[in-house]
């Protein structure tokens, strides 16, 4: 029986466990899977823009998403790979460097949420750690606002700025546009004082869509309050009630929240293995980390995945790297046993779902050349769906 260890526990991670099982029963090859990652939860990081607002769990334990010794798990920071023995090095919880043997390795290591530049000031939106920041800072604010007779600074207080127009800056904004109407009015502060205001470098939001559905989405953010400032990026957060832009405008605000993107695992740089430019392991159409790396599998944030057939890239999100997750554990199991296996190919409908707060979502699916939206309640809904469907709880 060969052993698969899968390195890391985010969605991509999770999604390559289950694929895997699936797989070897459907054919009747039994595998062992082994599942290492630092922590004894999966976290649910795409609700880390609830967390930002309202307080919200974000953990699953292993025990919960894979019963019944569906995979041993092995809590673990991995530090190094020998591809010539099959080993990966790794330091325990408590410290302790151990050697774990696989038949095939997967990484699956994910990316993690840039920081602010240096000196930037502002609270980048990485971990709940900092989510619980931005909450009680918002908080704080709010109700410092309460006891300020001063107009201009009782306005800057009630007022976040966003940095980024992404899918995560534009949940962000969302949720916490409607938190803090909701607050303010508990605390008996004027309606019109909550302010959020998304800053995106680009001339839309989010540029994975098309022009004429970000113009739908701006138009729900802006009913929900939200405004929007395009073409010009946050420089810092001047700590002195304002936002500086990088054209040199000021904005009125008590907090700046990054949601600038990700960059690949760090962790990728001290394994020992080839990586790209952009700091990703490059892999073959069947995800096998290039360069005679046979053994070695990768996928998710942490891979640069390219469509052979058609030449188009993969992104980096929740999404691709769950399809990427599901082809894998055919793969691996084709590979055990000898037999061809279905190269990767991109997906030929762009969809994208948008969390817009308090149970309202803006869903979109790109297809025939055809733009289909939904927003409102139903949005939320689907919304919630992909939420669960990547935390393996539906």
């Amino acid at each position: 029986m060969q052993t698969i260890v899968v390195v890391g526990g985010g969605y991509a991670g999770i999604h390559t466990v289950k694929a895997v099982k699936t797989e070897s029963e459907r054919i009747g090859t039994p595998v062992r899977i082994v599942l290492m990652d630092p922590a004894t939860y999966h976290a649910k990081k795409v609700r880390l823009v609830q967390a930002a607002a309202v307080p919200t769990s974000l953990r699953v334990p292993w025990e919960t998403l894979f019963p019944a010794g569906e995979a041993d798990f092995v809590q673990g920071r991995c530090n190094a790979v020998d591809a010539a023995a099959r080993t990966v090095t790794y330091e325990d919880a408590s410290g302790v460097p151990r050697t774990l043997a696989y038949d095939r390795l997967v990484l699956a290591l994910g990316s993690v949420v840039r920081e602010a530049p240096e000196g930037a000031g502002g609270i980048a939106l990485r971990d709940e750690v900092h989510a619980e920041r931005i909450r009680l800072a918002v908080e704080a604010n709010l109700e410092a606002a309460v006891l300020e007779r001063d107009a201009a600074r009782q306005a800057a207080l009630c007022a976040v700025v966003v940095a980024g127009g992404g899918i995560s800056g534009v949940e962000t904004a969302a949720e916490l546009a409607k938190a803090m109407k909701r607050r303010a009015a508990a605390l008996g502060l004027p309606a019109s004082l909550p302010r959020v205001t998304i800053v995106a470098g680009g001339p839309r939001l989010v540029p994975l869509m098309t022009d004429a559905a970000s113009k739908r989405l701006e138009a729900r953010l802006r009913a929900a309050g939200v405004r929007i400032v395009r073409g010009v990026r946050v420089a810092r957060d001047g700590g002195d009630g304002f936002a500086e832009l990088s054209d040199g405008k000021r904005l009125p605000c008590g907090l700046v929240v990054w949601t600038i993107g990700v960059d690949p695992s760090p962790t990728l740089r001290g394994l020992g293995l080839p990586l790209g430019a952009d700091g990703r392991l490059s892999t073959d159409c069947w995800y096998r980390v290039q360069g005679g790396y046979d053994t070695i599998y990768a996928v998710g944030d942490n891979a640069r995945i390219v469509d052979s057939a058609t030449g188009v890239e993969d992104g980096m999100t929740c999404r691709e790297a769950i399809q990427q997750a599901q082809r894998l554990g055919r793969v691996l199991l084709a590979d055990i046993t000898g037999r061809p296996a279905e190269p990767h190919r991109a997906a030929t409908r762009q969809q994208y779902c948008v969390d817009l707060g308090e149970g309202e979502g803006f869903a979109w699916i790109r297809h025939w050349g055809v733009d289909f939206t939904i927003g409102g309640a139903l949005g939320g809904k689907v919304r919630e769906y992909t939420w669960n469907l990547g935390s393996l709880m539906n």
